[in-house]
């Protein structure tokens, strides 16, 4: 499913510390796209087709394994939906005209537990849904800038658990709701902690807990619910405790102490300390998640540049694949109740989502996500490589390729910086990258350093170098991107989200020659203000990651932020923004327009006045991914 290396990765890992970039740039060509550059050159398909391609999230089967809930974008905004799995027939479940951000299905088959927020703004209450009437009801009312969330269910149903941020999410408590009286109890009091809960044993004894720390740290604790004591099972500086979950008597997680990746820790109840469970395969791991009341694991493990997904059973030693190819499953959820019913998820870079349901004669076809009628075969495909950077780093790159793309038919190339910044763009289909390549665009998506997936060291290689090190990493990508003989070298894009905005604008005002024009998602232009903008919980993170405080360092501020080094850009930048993003202030986006067109340089700003940090809304990202497409086609040399 997934391309080997070509003969240009192998050149390159090769030749990287030799500093024959040139040699290894002229090694991969069109050659080794193969298939691509005899396949036809696919038709244009409206934009709205490619976001009628949703995936699905928060699966979870109804108590009577009879029915299928999970979220997906109804056409607006996330809802609820239902397949019921004898008749095969989908039903949307709610109708908010606000998305859906988790849900939790009930014990006892009458509710449903979502929470959700109001134009973005990340202030998220929780609601019960009643399947019977249709009615919701309000549980939670947090104020700006708190959060509600949920956690679990006791066995029989009749509690809810969940955390409750306050005073700006300073510090976050759990608790307990009687759902028939209502009566609500604190469980756990912060004390002036941010805690998370997650699930509880499938005995009802205990309930598991984080406290929050920052990104890279995060302890981990058990709840005694029949006494309310709690302990921690491993809480130690810089060790992120992650994907917790029960099995038995005991708990599995994640963790990268003592390695440079995560590993599989257990924790028998009762133990003093939890110990390394056996190796469930060689390579990093990336998320765990427990099914079937803990006794199948799914685990996301990367192998070389891309993910993969395995399914453990018996004693997590026996892996499963239900007869479908191992590279091609991306994922999987199971009965709590019974082991035998699952859905298996499979995708590849050119092919959407397919879920399976699994039965006596094997997995069948439940649900696949390409709702939009348009041919599989006219998906771009991929090449994933490693492009040594200025200091023989190798970055791990993919690029998503246009059918008919060849040396006689090189196409631009857009670079899609993701956010994060510890976040990564694997080789999985992605409807926005399949947008624009249709419109004719090779999509380059650097890994930059910093990024996640790639272990614990390359992720903090960006740590305190802010608009340093990654943003001369995508210089360096552009470089041999540009050389490639299928690629229009005359007509590189730049488009970043979030952090990747960051990225876009701090690199069009220190190398503003590189890229014929650049467009910015929610990017971050003043990190004093970025900082003040994100609740008292993250700022040892955000100040770790940046190395310095802005309030204290103005002089490093300036030198850093890109809003004071605006009059450097020479291409023109095209902005969207939401007008209720906490994270990045309109406010900061303004004045970096206003600057812009004081000095007479071309910007162009689209605000959507529903959205917060990114687009939750269908129509606002398909008239953005518009508005991209066609500025960058009026840029083309």
């Amino acid at each position: 499913m997934y391309p080997q290396p070509s003969l240009g990765f192998w050149c390159m890992a090769a030749l990287a510390a030799l500093g024959a970039f040139r040699d290894c740039a002229t090694a991969y060509a069109s050659s080794d796209l193969e298939e691509i550059a005899t396949s036809p050159v696919a038709p244009q398909y409206p934009v709205g087709r490619f976001f009628q391609i949703h995936d699905l999230s928060d699966l979870a089967f109804s108590p009577d394994n009879r029915t299928l809930y999970f979220v997906r974008n109804d056409g607006r905004v996330d809802n609820v939906f239902a397949i019921d799995l004898a008749g095969r027939t989908t039903r949307r479940v709610t109708a908010y005209r606000e998305p859906v951000h988790e849900l939790l299905v009930g014990r006892k088959g009458r509710y449903l537990f979502v929470t959700r927020d109001v134009g973005g703004n990340e202030s998220y209450s929780i609601y019960r849904f009643d399947l019977a009437s249709g009615e919701t009801r309000q549980l939670t009312r947090t104020g700006a800038g708190d959060i509600s969330y949920l956690c679990d269910l006791s066995p029989d149903g009749t509690v809810l658990y969940y955390g409750e941020s306050r005073n700006g999410r300073s510090q976050s408590d759990l608790f307990r709701l009687e759902l028939e009286t209502g009566e609500r109890r604190i469980l756990l009091p912060a004390d002036g902690r941010l805690l998370e809960c997650g699930e509880v044993s499938e005995d009802g004894r205990f309930l598991l807990f984080r406290e929050f720390v920052n990104n890279h740290e995060k302890h981990l604790g058990l709840l005694d619910l029949s006494t309310g004591k709690a302990r921690y099972i491993l809480r130690a500086q810089g060790v992120n405790n992650v994907d917790a979950g029960f099995s038995a008597d005991s708990v599995y997680f994640l963790n990268a102490m003592g390695s440079d990746g995560f590993r599989l820790w257990k924790y028998r109840i009762g133990d003093p300390l939890p110990k390394l469970a056996k190796r469930p395969m060689p390579n990093a791991l990336e998320s765990l998640s427990l099914q079937a009341g803990g006794r199948i694991a799914v685990i996301r493990y990367r192998s070389g540049l891309a993910s993969r997904t395995a399914i453990l059973a018996g004693d997590f030693a026996e892996q499963r694949t239900f007869g479908l190819p191992q590279e091609a499953i991306a994922g999987a959820v199971f009965s709590r109740t019974d082991p035998t019913i699952g859905i298996i998820v499979t995708a590849d870079a050119a092919m959407p989502r397919r879920y399976w349901l699994l039965g006596s004669e094997g997995p069948q076809l439940l649900y696949g996500a390409n709702q939009s009628g348009i041919d599989t075969d006219h998906f771009a495909q991929s090449r994933s490589l490693r492009v040594p950077s200025f200091d023989g780093l190798l970055v791990p790159v993919h690029l998503f390729v246009p059918n008919g793309t060849s040396e006689q038919s090189p196409r631009p190339a857009i670079f899609l910086i993701h956010g994060g910044p510890q976040e990564h763009i694997d080789p999985e289909f992605n409807s926005r990258i399949q947008f624009l390549a249709n419109r004719g665009f090779i999509v380059v998506t650097p890994n930059v350093r910093g990024s996640s997936g790639f272990g614990k060291g390359y992720a903090m290689l960006d740590d305190g170098d802010w608009g340093g090190g990654h943003v001369r990493d995508i210089v360096e990508v552009a470089g041999f991107v540009r050389a490639l003989d299928f690629v229009d070298k005359d007509n590189l894009f730049i488009l970043g989200e979030s952090f990747g905005g960051f990225s876009v604008l701090s690199l069009i005002t220190q190398y503003p020659h590189i890229f014929r024009a650049a467009v910015s998602i929610s990017g971050m232009a003043e990190l004093a203000d970025f900082v003040d903008s994100w609740p008292p919980y993250a700022h040892s993170y955000v100040l770790l990651e940046l190395g310095f405080d802005p309030k204290r360092n103005p002089q490093r501020n300036r030198a850093v932020s890109p809003l004071y080094r605006l009059h450097r850009i020479r291409i023109p930048l095209q902005i969207h923004q939401g007008r209720n993003d906490r994270r990045v202030p309109k406010e900061q986006i303004d004045r970096l327009v206003a600057r812009m067109r004081g000095l007479g340089l071309s910007v162009e700003y689209h605000v959507y006045q529903d959205e917060g940090h990114g687009f939750l809304r269908a129509r606002n990202e398909q008239a953005a991914f518009s508005r991209i497409v066609d500025f960058f086609r009026r840029h083309v040399r």
